[in-house]
């Protein structure tokens, strides 16, 4: 009996005596965003970067890891420790359509969703300076010199170089992309002249036109958007292209569902906080929560219709 006890008085003492494990989160997390500081994705970060920090009651910070349109940053998420504490910004149509075009670094098995935040349209423009006074100005001058016209993207792939091709498709043009490493560099490419045109959703491109920098040349976007009534767009000037960037989160698989659970509370928290609201509103964000059922479904639907896009070009 007595030896008994002893045993297991030992066991209870040698578990008392292990660390007890703190309740997520008990140290900073990490956000990834996979696109240079200064576009909208890393605008996403940073508001949602803020959110988190006061809920969670610690540290976010946010990391830039540009290039290859999304890809490095992509593969510096889902290469995580899936212990809550590495997140990351995702955007589609790039996320999805990448390991369409090649083989990745990444696989889309090794994210797991937690919400959509941002719906982004986007938008072609030149410099004021530039002899471009539309579209059509730009079609018809493409047309006479195919390859002439240089268009900024984010990267082979990504939505801005998605949006040429299909525009090139949809108008009978060839165009000639030029690949930076995110929105910001881009837009400094076309203020510098070096190139003639570029694609940026609204966000990116909203300080430019506030500051009179930039000539819009039609948004892609089913209807005008809110904040800027007199841009047309490209189908009211007689060309089908309608694309948009969705932003949001997602760790690497394998995260706890506890973890999950509580970044997918949250996030759905900021995306009807007033707050939250004021501050994307203020920046130019459209928000467009989709939880992460929704937002697997969406990015299904973007594979299947921008791998077509793809597919066309490649077979030319």
């Amino acid at each position: 009996m007595l030896r008994t006890f002893i045993t297991s008085l030992t066991a209870v003492l040698a578990l008392a005596a292990w660390p007890v494990h703190a309740a997520y989160p008990d140290r900073p997390i990490t956000l990834i965003v996979p696109f240079a500081p200064g576009g909208g994705a890393d605008a996403t970060g940073r508001a949602i970067a803020h959110y988190l920090e006061k809920r969670l009651k610690q540290p976010v910070v946010v990391i830039n890891r540009g290039g290859a349109g999304g890809q490095i940053g992509f593969t510096a998420t889902a290469k995580a420790k899936p212990d809550g504490y590495t997140i990351g910004i995702v955007t589609a149509p790039n996320l999805v359509v990448f390991p369409v075009q090649k083989p990745t670094q990444y696989k889309l098995s090794e994210f797991t969703l937690i919400a959509n935040l941002v719906e982004d349209d986007g938008m072609f423009f030149v410099r004021k300076e530039s002899p471009f006074k539309s579209i059509a100005h730009v079609v018809s001058y493409a047309k006479a010199n195919p390859g002439k016209v240089t268009v900024g993207t984010t990267g082979e792939g990504s939505l801005p170089h998605l949006a040429m091709l299909a525009l090139e498709q949809k108008a009978g043009i060839r165009l000639t992309a030029v690949h930076y490493s995110g929105a910001a560099p881009t837009r400094m490419a076309v203020l510098a002249g070096d190139l003639d045109m570029a694609y940026v959703t609204a966000v990116d491109g909203a300080g430019d036109l506030r500051a009179g920098l930039v000539r819009p040349l039609g948004v892609t976007a089913r209807k005008r958007i809110e904040s800027m009534p007199g841009n047309p767009t490209l189908l009211e000037q007689g060309y089908d292209v309608v694309t948009s960037a969705s932003r949001g989160l997602a760790a690497p698989a394998g995260t706890p569902e506890d973890v999950l659970k509580l970044l997918r509370g949250v996030v759905a928290d900021a995306a009807k906080d007033p707050a939250f609201l004021d501050v994307a509103q203020k920046q130019g964000m459209p928000i467009r929560y989709m939880d992460h059922e929704a937002f697997a479904k969406d990015l299904l639907r973007q594979q299947q219709e921008y791998t077509l896009i793809w597919n066309e070009r490649a077979s030319k």
